[in-house]
C-alpha cells in the first residue's frame, strides 16, 4: 500500500492495453484523487503526453474510475466513469488505448465505463510505466493491486471478460 512499481516496456506504441485487479483501502473522500493505479510517463515528472488511470476522489466523483491524459497544469481534466466502486472490494479494470481512442472497462462488462479521445502523440522514449502511482509520485494507490498485465495490442471485449473471470 502506498508504494509504486516502475517498469520499462521498450517499443510500446499508441495501441496497448493494461489489465489489473484492484482493492481500494482509502476513503474515497480522503483526498483529491483516491489513488492512481497505472501511469505512463517520465519518472518524477509530468508531461502533456502521459496516460493515467486511477480512482477518483473529491476533485471528481469520489470512488469512480478516472482516466487522464496529460496533467492539470496543461488543462487536462479526467474522464470519469459511471459506477461507484465500493471500498474493500476486488474489481477488475482494463485500459485499452487504440490510437486516439481510449476505453476503460470495469469487471469485464462489454460496455466501457469510460470512453474518450486523447491524442496519442507519445514522444520517443516514453516507455516508463508505473503501477500503484502516477509518474510524478502523486496520490499513490492505498490498497492492493494484483495480476497486472500490459499488452502491446488492443484487447477485445471477449478477452477482457475472460481476464475478469466472466
Amino acid at each position: 500500500a502506498g508504494g509504486r512499481l516502475a517498469a520499462r516496456v521498450d517499443g510500446l506504441q499508441n495501441r496497448y492495453s493494461v489489465s489489473l485487479w484492484f482493492w481500494n483501502g482509502m476513503p474515497v473522500e480522503g483526498r483529491d484523487v483516491t489513488g492512481w493505479m497505472f501511469s505512463r510517463g517520465r519518472d518524477h515528472g509530468r508531461s502533456p503526453h502521459g496516460d493515467h488511470l486511477g480512482l477518483g476522489g473529491t476533485a471528481s466523483k469520489p470512488g469512480r474510475l478516472i482516466f487522464q491524459h496529460g496533467h492539470e497544469a496543461t488543462g487536462a481534466q479526467p474522464a470519469v466513469g459511471q459506477t461507484a466502486i465500493e471500498r474493500w472490494t476486488w474489481n477488475h479494470v482494463a485500459l485499452v488505448r487504440d490510437g486516439d481512442q481510449v476505453r476503460v472497462y470495469l469487471n469485464g462488462n462489454a460496455r466501457p465505463e469510460i470512453e474518450t479521445t486523447a491524442a496519442a502523440k507519445f514522444p520517443p522514449g516514453l516507455e516508463q510505466l508505473f503501477i500503484g502511482g502516477r509518474c510524478d509520485r502523486s496520490h499513490n494507490f492505498e490498497g492492493r493491486l494484483d495480476e497486472v498485465a500490459v499488452f502491446d495490442r488492443v484487447l477485445s471485449a471477449k478477452e477482457i471478460a475472460a481476464l475478469a473471470g466472466r
